[in-house]
């Protein structure tokens, strides 16, 4: 096996990122958030194309194809094309880089037998074989644990063997061992054809699709309540709540809010609180910079959409006193209608060293206590008043000294 060949494989036996709750960088943070959605829908453009093969539609279109071959680019680094186009489902190679260095070519395939594998590599010819260094099988689904290789093809195929053969779960491993500029891409190719994806892979049976627009969209994530046991014994609420059912009501009220965010929003929202003045020590006051959110984040159109939606739901005020120094986001807690919830919420995020970016990522309230126990009293129908913000009146001299 040669060097290039060991590089590609050590990348791909790579262990998953280290994404567990704390205090960490915002990097890992981040990581998290893009990787999980990776890997969901990786994993059901996976699951689908499993059914399709169920029903005996095994063909892959060159929406597929391109599809993978994008996804490989950005995660290798490599100019892979498109070599059968105009073909369907053809043997032997689908996409090829005999421009780089590193000259590779990949079959695409939905299956994951050891016939096709055999067939693949007993279809490439000696042009082929002449134009590129490495070969490899990226096959859409789990690979099995092992493949028994013929020595005679695996010669002629320049050394290819079981770590050639490529599954989802790999294909994810590869990506979460690169950049988080990669990633991020990576993430964003999937937003972007997801739909078009679904759409396409959708199985036909008896002449009918059952696609509708609701299995399109996100949907709301599953929650894990609490009944803020912990939140209401823990120093950041000393004082500031009559009962632990007041802090309950108050918590699971803006869960409430926030489980109505995508899944995106509400991912940037833990982070630029994990990212805030107070958290890093900078200020007292539960604030981020506004220089610091464009500077970090990596994506200018999807930062746009989610802080205006951000600000237009009340869960951030943006300020701009244009006077030379940077804007400020503020963070607010709709729902929670209670005046001391904010600044209890983010000391004990704080004291706890909890990565709010997972929080809100996962809906796992957990660590504020036990779920609440059925028979626990329903939210009480008060007067809703305006929730308070962290930044009370005075902060603008204060923050800026």
């Amino acid at each position: 096996m040669n060097g290039n060949k060991r590089t590609l494989v050590l990348r791909r036996r790579s262990g998953i990122v280290d994404w567990q709750h704390g205090c960490g960088s915002s990097a890992v943070s981040s990581r998290g958030v893009f990787i999980g959605q990776i890997i969901d829908d990786l994993d059901a453009i996976s699951s689908q194309i499993r059914r399709r093969c169920a029903l005996g539609q095994v063909d892959l279109n060159s929406l597929l194809e391109n599809f993978f071959r994008d996804i490989l680019n950005l995660t290798l680094n490599t100019n892979l094309t498109n070599l059968n186009a105009r073909r369907s489902n053809a043997p032997g190679l689908d996409l090829g880089d005999k421009t780089s260095k590193r000259k590779i070519a990949f079959q695409i395939t939905s299956r994951t037998d050891a016939a096709k594998v055999t067939h693949t590599l007993t279809k490439i010819n000696g042009e082929q074989v002449a134009l590129y260094d490495e070969f490899f099988i990226l096959t859409i689904g789990e690979r099995k644990k092992s493949y028994a290789i013929d020595p005679a093809l695996s010669a002629k195929c320049k050394g290819f063997s079981d770590a050639n053969i490529i599954g989802i779960s790999d294909l994810c491993r590869m990506i979460m061992d690169t950049s988080i500029e990669t990633i991020r891409s990576v993430q964003q190719k999937l937003q972007q054809e997801r739909t078009e994806i679904r759409i396409e892979l959708e199985p036909e049976i008896n002449g009918t699709y059952e696609t509708n627009t609701t299995d399109l969209v996100e949907r709301r994530p599953s929650v894990t309540r609490s009944d803020a046991i912990h939140f209401q014994a823990s120093n950041a609420a000393d004082g500031r709540f009559a009962s632990a059912t007041e802090v309950a009501v108050a918590l699971n009220g803006f869960i409430d809010r926030l489980e109505a965010l995508p899944s995106l929003s509400r991912g940037l929202l833990g982070w630029m609180m994990d990212e805030s003045e107070h958290r890093y020590g900078f200020s007292d006051y539960h604030v981020i910079n506004a220089d610091l959110v464009q500077r970090k984040y990596p994506n200018t159109q999807d930062l746009l959409i989610d802080t205006r939606l951000l600000t237009a739901w009340h869960f951030l005020d943006y300020t701009d006193d244009k006077d030379g120094r940077s804007p400020y986001f503020s963070f607010r807690f709709p729902g929670s209608d209670h005046d001391w919830f904010a600044e209890a919420f983010m000391d004990f995020v704080k004291s706890e060293r909890l990565s709010v970016s997972t929080l809100f990522s996962t809906m796992n309230f957990s660590v504020f206590g036990p779920p609440p126990s059925p028979e626990a009293p329903a939210k009480p129908n008060k007067k809703k008043k305006k929730e308070r913000m962290i930044k009370l009146s005075g902060a603008n001299k204060a923050l800026r000294g």
